[in-house]
Parts: C-alpha cells; structure tokens; sequence
C-alpha cells in the first residue's frame, strides 16, 4: 500500500510540475508578445509622427516663396541676421509656417536657414545670440551643411540633447531637407527646413504601455537618454539594463531594443511580468492541496480495496478451480493450494479458461467452415442432373436426323464439362476452367442451333486469373436458353465479359432474349433478398433440380462472399443482363488467385 501511494504521489507531482511548466511557458509567451506589441506601437507612432514632419519640411524646402527668399539670401554678406534686418521678408515666411504649425500643435519649432546662419522660424522662442549671428554653438549650422555634401541624402533625421537654438537641455528629434529650385538642373543648396519635435509631446504614447512596462528613447549609439516612459530611472540605470540579454527574461525583467537607424534612436522596452510571479504562487498553493487531496484519497481508496477484494478473489479461486466446462472445453488446472497468492491464482485459472476458449472456438470455427463446404458441394450437385438431362435431350433430337454426325463433337465436349461439374475436391475452381466449361456449353448451343446463335467473349483488365465459386456462369447460360430465348426469333447472341481486378472478379452475362416484365423482375429481386434471411440448410433443400439455376447461383454467391457478392439484373425488351462477382478479401478459400 505504501509503494502504491509513493509512485502515485511521485507520478503527480511530475504531472503537475510538467502542467506548471507549460503554464509558465505559456505565460511567458503571452507576455514576451504583448511586450512586443506594445515595443511596435511605440516605434510605429514615432514613425508616424516623423514620417509627417517629414512631409512638412519637405512641403516648405518645394515652396516657391521659400526658393525665391533663399535665392536672393546668396548675395547677402551682412553681419546680421538678415530676417531681423527685413522684417517684412520675415513676416511673409513665418506667415507661410504658421499653418504647418498650427496643424500639427505638437511641433516645437518649424525653421528655415542657411549656412550664413541667417534665421526665420515660428514656434518657440530661440536665444538671442543666434538672431545676432554670434551664437557661442554653431554645430547646427556646420552640420547640417557637412551631412548633406557628403552623404548625397535628400532628408536628415537628428536626435539632440538640448534644443540647439536654446541654451536649455530640452530633448528634441528633427528632420531636416534642403532647400532646392529642382526646376535648375543641377539644383544648388539655398538652405535648409528644420522640422523640430520635443521628445515631451510623446508622452501620450503612455497609453501604449502597460502598467508594470517602461520605455526609453536613447541616442542611436545608446550613450544618452533621451526620454523616458512610465520610468523614474537615471542614464546609469537605464545603461546597466541594456547589458540583460535582449528577447529574454532576465532577473525577472524582458528587455526589448528596436533600432530605427534612419532617425537615429533607439526605443528600448523593459517589462516585469508580475502576472507569472502570481501565477507560480497560485500555482503552488494549489500543487500542495491537490498533492494532499490525492495522498489522502489514495490512503482511504486503498484500505476500502483491500477490505474489499481480499475475500472476493479467494471465493473466486475456489469456484474457478472447480469449474466444469462443456465437453469443447478442457477442464481448467487446478493451482496449488500451497501458493496463498490469491492474484497469482486467479491469473493462472484465467490463463486456463483463455486456453480452453480457444481451443473451443477453433472447433466451432472448424465445424462452420465444413458446414459452408458442404453447403456448397449440395448445391453444386442439385446443378449436375438438371444440366446433364438437357444436354441428352439434345442428343436424342439429332439421332437419326442429318445432324446425326454432330453427336461425337457434343459428346466429346460434354465429356469434359461432366469431369468438371462431378469434381468434387474443392469447391473453388480457376478462372480459366470456369469459362473453358462455359465456352464447352456454348459450342455445344451453337452445334445445335448453328448461324441460329452467336456469342462472344471477352476479357477487361490486366489480370486474367483467380479462384471462384465452381459452377457459376454455366448456369446462367443455360438460363438464358431456357427462359430468355422462348419469346425470341433467331438470330439469338450471348455476350460474356470478363473482368479482373487485384480486389474482386465480376462477369457479365447479356443475351438479347425477350426480357422480363418489370413487375416480374422486382419480384424476383425481392426473392433473391429475402434469401439472405432464410437457413442455409433449408435453402440448400428447397433449391430442387429444374429450379430456376439464378436463384441456386445467387445462394452459392452468398455462402461464398457474404455482404461482398457482386449480383445485379437488369432486364427489358431488348434483353436481360446480369452480373456476378465477388471481392477476395472475405473468402474463405481465398478467391485471389
């Protein structure tokens, strides 16, 4: 009882550790995919938002008005600002800006200028110096001017610290394009669009995120911070997670990086999964219960077993060591009485009693399969005297007539169909003798009747052997003579058609003979059915010779083959068809041939 209950309680704990593996890894799953949704929407809104700044700069670098001020800046040499100087000028831009600026109010600065760092913008408010001309910090200027001579692009992207037209650390991402008259060819460089966005006006994206997630912007080099989502953490710390292996779970947080190169950041993406921690509490709270639960079922299931079947296995013992079987069984070893294993007992009077079945059901399927045989040698031999008395019949009709000389050949063929009907070895033939006696009865018909009468046979399909039911075709052939051709003027035609397949053999029987009614060949089609229904030994004695030969072949098709036999009729006043057949599968002698 005690190794019972150990290997069920190590076979549960395995179960439930397997089933708290694949709830963690499931879980896991779940949350590194919802971290990465939330990482796509964060990346695909910045794009979003670039791509319309994008949109903008470019707009305002194509105006006409833009070019036309910026043409005539080339010549301009003084020490100002010369949209401090030509305020008019300037008034016509800004008032060109606004509207970009108003539409999207999330936009800190839209601004034009030139290498000469000659300014005119719209939005926050730049320092004075660079309205003189004599900023301390003219990076922005140089820059500008140095990436597009020498990287050939049409657009620049930049990430900065601080506002470069202010002096306070204010985080912002900017879009630059070239202000060009694209009419020239080739275009000269007038100056530049600057499209500016403070990192602040994404802290909507918030909503992206879930609770227990932060997300950063970092330089593209991944040295500064630029903005933080739902996070409280500094440069430092933010650096020491970017050494956690990225797409895992390490010390209980998922690290995401997603690089966008073109605008030169990086948003990166740290998630706790407080979800699976809860989880895995739950879940071993529950393991100790169930583990618990079932220990105690165990214990009380197995005092109640023991209790119970002790007493029924030695009843049971003793009552197989005396059974009496009938007289297809042998008599069940008795075991002996010093082994007090009562399961060891009952499994040897059980191993007995399975013995003696078998043996038992091996005579009974003996005896049924030489009753089948017999069957079929009885209704074999109901077919011989019917066939021979008509063949004698015929030769008493030509003795002493002009056909007189036939008799020999019809003797000689009817010599060999009688060595094959009165052989009674086996109750399956070849394909081949089967038709041979077949042919040897038509010959005979066509002796007798002569240009009266014609046949034909043919063989389909590749396979031309197999075993069958002795005495099948023959018997339908007859029929066709006696029933078919009573109403029909010569010429009389027998078609036979062969076919064999590696599953079943089917022939077909077609004469052009008077036919039968419809009512007539239903009714006969319901007699053939319900001889499914009947005994077999009370069929095989009702089946007496002149009977009609269709309902003898359909009986011996049924023994053979079962719900496998192949039998249909067709019938009109063109003539009658029938086929037989059956499948190899299901035959006791094993019609494959």
């Amino acid at each position: 009882m005690l190794k019972n209950i150990i290997m069920v309680t190590i076979v549960t704990v395995l179960m439930i550790f397997v089933i708290l593996l694949y709830l963690i890894r499931t879980n896991e799953q779940a949350f590194e995919e919802q971290v990465d949704v939330q990482l796509r929407g964060i990346t695909s809104q910045l794009d979003n938002t670039l791509q319309m700044a994008d949109g903008v700069a470019l707009q305002l670098a194509a105006s006409r008005q833009v070019i036309q001020v910026f043409d005539g800046l080339r010549s301009y040499e003084g020490n100002n600002n010369y949209f401090v100087d030509n305020s008019s000028v300037n008034y016509e831009l800004t008032e060109n800006m606004i509207p970009y600026m108003l539409k999207q109010n999330f936009y800190r600065r839209i601004s034009l200028f030139d290498k000469k760092q000659n300014l005119a913008y719209v939005g926050n408010l730049v320092d004075y110096g660079f309205l003189k001309k004599d900023c301390p910090d003219q990076s922005v200027f140089e820059d500008t001017a140095a990436y597009f001579q020498q990287s050939g692009k049409a657009r620049l992207f930049r990430a900065d610290r601080a506002d470069p037209f202010v002096k306070a650390e204010v985080p912002t991402v900017s879009v630059l394009r070239e202000i060009k008259n694209y009419q020239l060819i080739p275009s000269e460089c007038l100056g530049y669009v600057m499209v500016q966005i403070d990192f602040d006006s994404f802290s909507h994206y918030e909503k992206l995120l879930g609770k227990d997630t932060e997300c950063f912007i970092l330089s593209q080099d991944k040295r500064e911070l630029l903005y933080s989502f739902q996070s409280e953490r500094n440069a430092d710390s933010v650096k020491g997670l970017l050494d956690y292996p990225v797409g895992s779970v390490h010390k209980g947080l998922y690290c995401e990086l997603e690089e966008l190169p073109e605008y030169g950041i990086c948003v990166f993406i740290v998630s706790k999964n407080t979800s699976l921690i809860v989880s895995m509490v739950y879940t071993f709270m529950w393991t100790l219960l169930i583990l618990g639960a079932v220990i105690l079922i165990i214990l009380i299931g197995q005092i109640q077993i023991i209790k119970r079947t002790t007493q029924p296995i030695a009843q049971m013992c003793d009552m197989l060591e005396g059974l009496q079987v009938d007289e297809n069984f042998q008599e069940i070893p008795i075991v002996a009485t010093q082994d007090v294993d009562e399961l060891r007992q009952l499994n040897l009077a059980f191993d007995g009693l399975v013995k003696n079945l078998k043996l038992s059901m091996e005579k009974v399927m003996i005896s049924k399969v030489n009753e089948i045989q017999s069957q079929m040698f009885a209704m074999q031999s109901q077919m011989n005297p019917h066939f021979i008395h008509n063949i004698l019949t015929i030769i008493s009709g030509m003795a002493g007539t002009d056909e007189e000389e036939k008799i020999p050949e019809i003797c000689e063929k009817l010599s060999d169909m009688i060595r094959y009907t009165t052989n009674y070895t086996a109750s399956y033939g070849e394909l081949k003798d089967e038709i041979r006696h077949a042919e040897n009865y038509l010959e005979l018909m066509k002796v007798r009747y002569e240009d009266k009468f014609r046949y034909t046979m043919v063989y389909v399909g590749e396979r031309q052997e197999c075993l069958l039911p002795k005495f099948i075709v023959q018997p339908l052939l007859e029929n066709c003579f006696a029933h078919a051709f009573n109403t029909k003027a010569f010429p009389w035609e027998i078609f036979v058609q062969i076919f064999v397949s590696e599953k079943c053999w089917e022939i077909e029987i077609r004469d052009n003979g008077g036919g039968l009614q419809e009512e007539k060949l239903e009714q006969l089609k319901r007699e053939l059915e319900q001889m499914r229904l009947r005994d077999m030994n009370e069929l095989v004695q009702e089946l007496k010779i002149g009977g009609l030969s269709i309902r003898n072949v359909y009986a011996r098709l049924y023994i053979a083959y079962g719900e496998d036999m192949i039998f249909d009729m067709k019938s009109n006043e063109n003539g009658t068809c029938i086929t037989v057949g059956g499948k190899y599968e299901n035959t006791g002698d094993g019609g494959g041939g």
